[in-house]
């Protein structure tokens, strides 16, 4: 039977955070005139000085539209499925890394991608955070058993990863839109390389060299000009 896993310390905090700036880009955008989507949005086609900041906020950057609300409801749905195991495993500071990764990772795929094709579209929302997590919690449990997807699927683990895989190539398939399929890859490959940053063996402490211990023996000129004599 299915159940919600528990709602973990770092995942609450995260999906108050996005609720609560979902509510205030409402206010701003629809009810004051500010262009906040705008200004959080990662704009892939050009880069400049609000990239700096929309690395980070593109995540946090959602539609104002009415149908967003369901499309919220989903993303945090989503986010507490997959995020809180992870926590539950690895703890909030390596989720906080996760996160932070799959953001980055997402971001600069997108703004690779925008770069090369025409009118590339902007980045928002949490999906990076989602496929980042998925992908990191099904490696982390690769070639251990299987798992059951949202708990009504039994598959490997890896499987899990192919079908998400699959689902953003059929976004892709539906809309033409590359920076989108460029970021859903960059969020998955980054998940993936952040287990496999964990995995990594710890580096060995070299050992000082010893030195040579000095002789207490010095040279010490006497007699005959040709003639050594060592004292201690």
């Amino acid at each position: 039977m299915f159940r919600f896993p528990p709602l973990t310390p770092f995942v609450k905090k995260l999906l108050i955070a996005i609720f609560g700036a979902w509510i205030a880009q409402i206010l701003l955008q629809n009810w004051a005139g500010v262009p906040i989507v705008d200004i959080l949005a990662l704009h892939t086609g050009s880069l400049g000085v609000p990239t700096l900041w929309q690395l980070a906020t593109h995540v946090f950057a959602f539609s104002t539209s009415p149908q967003a609300v369901f499309s919220m409801l989903i993303t945090l749905v989503f986010l507490w499925w997959m995020l809180a195991p992870f926590e539950q495993r690895f703890g909030q500071k390596r989720t906080i890394q996760l996160c932070v990764a799959s953001a980055l990772s997402a971001a600069v795929l997108g703004l690779i991608v925008g770069a090369l094709v025409p009118n590339p579209t902007p980045l928002y929302g949490a999906q990076a955070l989602i496929l980042g997590a998925i992908a990191a919690f099904a490696w982390s449990y690769r070639g251990q058993g299987r798992m059951s997807f949202f708990g009504v699927i039994d598959m490997k683990p890896v499987h899990i990863i192919y079908l998400v895989l699959a689902l953003s190539a059929l976004m892709f398939l539906t809309s033409g839109d590359a920076v989108h399929l460029a970021a859903d890859l960059g969020a998955i490959g980054g998940g993936i390389g952040f287990i496999e940053w964990l995995r990594r063996p710890p580096k060995r402490r070299r050992r000082p060299k010893r030195r040579k211990k000095q002789s207490s023996f010095d040279v010490v000129q006497g007699g005959r000009a040709d003639e050594k004599r060592w004292l201690n």
